[in-house]
């Protein structure tokens, strides 16, 4: 499956050319990562910085995931059905 996605991916490139914002996409998914590992050293904090700490990076990620959606409806509209603009 993993294959499937980087063919599909260069494929992709190969053919509408390659967008600055994958790049931006690609830095956007470590977040989520990132507060993974963080969210192993918070356990030993107290719960008022545990309460804290879940709930800023639960409206971080919730960002993440909303700039995410909102970037791939602009590179599909702009590459993919070239009706932007």
């Amino acid at each position: 499956m993993t294959m499937t996605a980087a063919v599909l991916s260069i494929i992709g490139i190969a053919v509408t050319g390659f967008y600055p914002g994958i790049i931006v996409l690609s830095l956007v998914t470590l977040v989520p990562i990132a507060s993974t590992y963080y969210a192993k050293k918070v356990v030993g904090m107290s719960p008022g910085f545990q309460k804290n700490y879940y709930r800023t990076f639960t409206i971080v990620n919730l960002l993440a995931i909303l700039v995410i959606l909102w970037m791939s409806f602009v590179i599909v509209h702009d590459r993919v059905l070239q009706d932007c603009c």
